[in-house]
């Protein structure tokens, strides 16, 4: 297939060396030859096809993944004015939402296929030797939105031709997937980043009292939506545990000093509650935290 990868970052590399026998292009600042170290240790080394975003890329492109953060979605956006026909398939797999509003145009709703993955990744880069390295934390699932969109058969086809753990999902279903994700990030990201410790460490400091009026709140604002969610705080201090040793995306950020994706995972919410009428202060006050972190 003719596969582009925006972005090179952790989750970028993953899919690059998963799709690599399709030689895809990743588009981004710089990268190298990439290392990838599994949880077990074992090592592979990857030469990708890159280029850099303002460079020409033709086409045509079957497949697109968007393996942006938030803060680099108006590159992406620009990538695909200029570079996506009608038969190109997009799949945004960035944190959070509001994807659609930032991609729709120039892409039409059925060339999108907002997606949700498990699959954790963390770069462990040293570019002034020109390392590029990701340590692989978790295989997990992808989850996309189904479209009927013409390749995305050749896309399903292809994964599973290479046993991708890749599932496609009716858009109610997905969008219920996504607003428990979200409503998850929304506790342990910002948390995480502002305690500066990981994941399973947040259930026991005064800062997660927040956690409870987060999940409400946000709960609020998805029954507004039609997503109705109840009962969130368990699974999200479930999520904290399981994941105890992970040091989220969000507070990752914040330890290299780079821009956070705060805007589509508490700003999102902070603006769907304010179109719906609905107060949400406890989100608001973490978004004006973060924003002076």
């Amino acid at each position: 297939m003719r596969i582009a990868i925006l972005g090179t970052g952790s989750l970028a590399r993953l899919y690059g060396a998963l799709f690599e026998a399709d030689h895809p292009l990743m588009v981004g600042r710089q990268l190298g030859h990439y290392q990838l170290i599994e949880s077990d240790n074992t090592m592979s080394w990857h030469i990708p096809q890159f280029q850099r975003w303002e460079e020409p890329a033709p086409g045509p492109w079957q497949v697109v993944l968007v393996a942006v953060k938030w803060p680099g979605m108006p590159l992406a956006r620009q990538w695909l004015e200029r570079w996506s026909q009608a038969e190109t398939y997009v799949i945004p797999l960035l944190n959070g939402m509001g994807q659609e509003q930032a991609l729709v145009p120039p892409l039409t709703k059925i060339q999108l296929s907002p997606a949700v993955t498990t699959d954790a990744a963390f770069r462990s880069d040293d570019p002034a030797q020109n390392i590029w390295r990701v340590l692989i934390k978790n295989h997990g699932m992808v989850h996309l939105t189904e479209t009927g969109h013409a390749n995305e058969f050749s896309l399903k086809q292809r994964a599973a031709s290479l046993n991708l753990s890749w599932e496609w999902h009716q858009p109610d279903y997905m969008l219920r997937l996504r607003w428990t994700k979200l409503i998850a990030n929304s506790v342990i990201n910002p948390l995480s980043s502002l305690s500066g410790q990981a994941n399973g460490t947040l259930v026991q400091l005064p800062l997660w009292r927040l956690a409870e009026p987060l999940c409400l709140e946000a709960e609020n604002v998805a029954q507004s939506v039609g997503v109705p969610l109840a009962g969130t705080l368990k699974w999200v201090a479930d999520l904290a545990l399981s994941t105890a040793s992970n040091r989220s995306s969000m507070l990752q950020d914040v330890l290299s000093h780079q821009p956070s994706e705060i805007e589509s995972i508490t700003g999102y919410i902070v603006r769907q509650a304010s179109q719906a009428g609905i107060p949400v202060p406890t989100h608001q006050a973490i978004l004006h935290l973060i924003h002076l972190l």
